[in-house]
């Protein structure tokens, strides 16, 4: 098993943060990567809450559909995918900082296989992707007034 993180402050209250990261149907606006990602379930999220994200990740497109482990507003949340080469699972902590949010986004991946060969170049270019996606949450969040309205 191999741990992957990445950390950004954001100039946000946890709470709008939370409100982004926490929407599956926005998380093509600051995923890198993610071709679908949807709620396959009905009603609020929360724990056992289903969703499907379709990525592509090393050139290779991945169906991942998953289900919410944990659900803490606003301190995070977290979730296991069901598909994929190799078992994930992974998710969002939120701590208050200064005037804003510092949020972590990490997984744990268990690779299989051939691709257990790979693992020291699977979590770099998954620390690279965790990071431009928190840059891009950043800048997201910190260019609109309020996105708890949208």
């Amino acid at each position: 098993m191999y741990h992957t993180e990445a950390t950004v402050a954001i100039n946000r209250h946890p709470a709008d943060v939370f409100a982004l990261v926490s929407d599956v149907n926005r998380a093509k606006e600051w995923q890198e990567g993610l071709v679908v990602a949807k709620w396959t379930s009905e009603g609020p999220p929360g724990v056992g809450s289903t969703y499907l994200f379709v990525t592509r990740f090393a050139g290779t497109r991945m169906d991942l559909p998953g289900k919410i482990i944990a659900w803490d507003p606003p301190n995070g949340w977290q979730w296991k995918a069901h598909g994929g080469p190799f078992p994930v699972q992974g998710g969002y902590r939120l701590e208050s900082a200064d005037a804003g949010t510092r949020i972590t986004m990490f997984s744990d991946s268990e690779p299989k296989g051939w691709m257990n060969v790979m693992r020291p170049v699977l979590k770099w270019m998954g620390e690279r992707t965790y990071k431009h996606s928190l840059t891009r949450l950043k800048h997201l969040l910190e260019s609109q007034p309020d996105m708890r309205r949208r």
